[in-house]
């Protein structure tokens, strides 16, 4: 195909006499009354080759076209392009200087891409344009065969030996057709893959989410979703179905949202598994969250407490009575936060009991219940029903209501130690909310102890992550160097070091590894005490609280920041969002 200048993909394509004036007329049309990409058309039609849409594309952008089938590819380059990078980004590396790096991509224009080759290569990037068929088969050739590329082949090897044990529900004869065609082999192993993978990754969450053409699959992991693979469209509902017989959901009901549970063994490790599903435009959205039943639980020291703050923590909970909320939105690490301090101050001596919703973790020597509203077992009845169990320490797993809340307060104020979640931003808007709910002023004031608030921030990769000099915008948002509206702070006498990730191939090329908790506990005293019989408002109490020496959310972020345990984009997005 010869230089031709810049123009639409049609034009180009007919200039090249690779498509008639009549043929791409025909095409046009067809995008109009499909809303499809053109070259998508063509091909489909048999018009064009997936090499000339690429060269095409490569006129159109004005950059150099690479045919991989004439390329060799040294494989020490893979040493700059791990596999990691090659199959997370679809590029594979071609050619290589001191100080440049030559890839194959299907998209030039994916900066992320590019940015990561950089990073890890240590060289200036240069894209050249590639078609995508021809790119999976050079991906196969550099790093070897992809589990990925034919989801109902491949995936037979990829789990050969995998030890996942699953229990399934007896077969009705309402669903026989449906069932069968969820028990065939390639759509119990995808779905087998599926589970596997995200335990393996120490995925929290799983999104299987169908789309016009396939069926995308996302982990969430650390916090943050990731897309993991598309899966055929042919595959979704069999995948669907697998899953809800699994759950014992209704496989033959669609139009309503079901909700369920799994009990899976992968590789000796015993995991639950909540289903959710959700009918959407493309059929049934479903989301699974992963609890990990065996997961050793993380020490109480080691939950990112400062020093001043770990002591007052274990002072409180310590104490014979009294309430102890956890605050936070969801899956901000509530829960692992009382299941690591009800573990630090158990013993042989203490009855503790709890009602949760469901039971995440195993906890030797406590006595769990989980709550079951399609028996009548609701929050508040299976409560009196702790109460008379004759507990020392109660955890519940979520005050949501005023029957509930009401229930705690009188058991703590019973002589009863109550631990508990709730919803809100901060630890001192935690009375508010809880006044709002219907429990009285006098209940809230003389019976709560403590309220720890959290959020989860991503933890630098320890190993890759790399250093710079805090900007001039960056030390005012830290409070260290004065901008219009903070004329105190002085400018730091040396510069200030922050951290950002880079990637590598302990990370997955993240650049991040984990979470950690930046909390803010205030202690209820006395002046709090009298101020909450006034009903005061989040701010009021907030600002007696750091009178009396509280450490805010925002300041152990910046704490955490400071230290490089992460950024402060991570910071800025999971902790101060309510500042700004």
């Amino acid at each position: 195909m010869q230089s031709l200048p810049r123009n639409r993909l049609g034009d180009i394509l007919v200039r090249a006499g690779i498509v008639s004036e009549n043929q791409l007329e025909w095409a046009l049309d067809q995008q109009r009354s499909r809303y499809r990409r053109l070259g998508e058309i063509l091909l489909e039609a048999g018009l064009v080759s997936d090499d000339d849409i690429a060269e095409a594309h490569a006129l159109q952008m004005e950059m150099p076209f690479i045919d991989l089938e004439d390329v060799s590819i040294p494989q020490h380059l893979t040493e700059l392009v791990p596999e990691p990078i090659g199959r997370t980004y679809n590029v594979v590396p071609v050619a290589a200087t001191d100080d440049r790096i030559a890839i194959a991509t299907a998209n030039p224009m994916d900066l992320e891409a590019i940015d990561a080759v950089q990073r890890f290569s240590k060289r200036r990037v240069e894209p050249l344009l590639a078609s995508e068929s021809k790119l999976q088969t050079a991906l196969d050739q550099v790093y070897g065969k992809s589990d990925e590329d034919d989801i109902s082949a491949s995936l037979e090897q990829a789990i050969d030996g995998a030890e996942v044990q699953i229990s399934e529900p007896e077969v009705t004869e309402d669903s026989v057709e449906e069932r069968r065609q969820s028990n065939q082999a390639p759509v119990i192993k995808a779905v087998n893959l599926v589970l596997q993978e995200a335990v393996r990754r120490h995925a929290s969450d799983i999104h299987f989410e169908p789309r016009a053409n396939g069926m995308d699959i996302r982990y969430r992991i650390d916090g943050s979703l990731q897309h993991i693979r598309t899966l055929p469209k042919r595959l979704q509902a069999a995948v669907i179905s697998r899953l809800k017989i699994m759950a014992d959901l209704d496989i033959a009901e669609k139009r309503v949202p079901q909700d369920g549970r799994i009990s899976v063994k992968i590789h000796n490790k015993n995991v639950d598994l909540r289903i959710s599903t959700l009918p959407v435009h493309y059929g049934e959205r479903l989301v699974i969250r992963i609890l990990d039943k065996s997961a050793t639980q993380i020490s109480i020291d080691k939950l990112g407490f400062g020093e001043k703050e770990l002591a007052e923590f274990k002072s409180l909970i310590a104490k014979p009575y009294g309430i102890i909320l956890v605050t936070g939105p969801t899956g901000s690490g509530k829960t692992t936060t009382l299941y690591s301090a009800i573990s630090h101050i158990k013993s042989p001596e203490t009855n503790i009991m709890t009602v949760e919703d469901p039971i995440e973790y195993d906890l030797d020597g406590i006595n769990q219940s989980a709550v079951n509203v399609r028996a009548g077992l609701t929050f508040p009845i299976q409560l009196r029903a702790i109460l008379r169990q004759d507990p020392d320490v109660i955890f519940v797993g979520e005050i949501r209501d005023r029957e509930t809340a009401t229930i705690a307060f009188q058991a703590a104020m019973t002589g009863h130690l109550v631990f508990s979640t709730l919803h809100s931003n901060d630890a001192a808007s935690a009375i508010t909310r809880l006044i709002d709910m219907g429990v009285e002023p006098f209940l809230v004031g003389s019976s709560v102890i403590g309220i720890l608030a959290q959020r989860l921030v991503r933890l630098l990769c320890q190993r890759c992550k790399s250093p710079y000099e805090a900007s001039p915008e960056e030390l005012a948002v830290l409070g260290l160097f004065p901008d219009k509206g903070n004329q105190v702070n002085k400018k730091p006498a040396a510069p200030v070091q922050l951290y950002k990730p880079v990637g590598c191939t302990h990370c997955d090329m993240r650049g991040f590894a984990g979470r950690i908790a930046v909390l803010e506990l205030m202690v209820v005293n006395e002046d709090i005490r009298r101020l909450t019989i006034q009903k005061p408002s989040g701010d009021q109490v907030r600002d007696i609280a750091v009178k009396n020496g509280m450490k805010t959310l925002r300041e152990h972020a910046i704490d955490k920041v400071l230290s490089g345990l992460t950024t402060l984009d991570e910071a800025r997005r999971k902790v101060f969002i309510e500042d700004e």
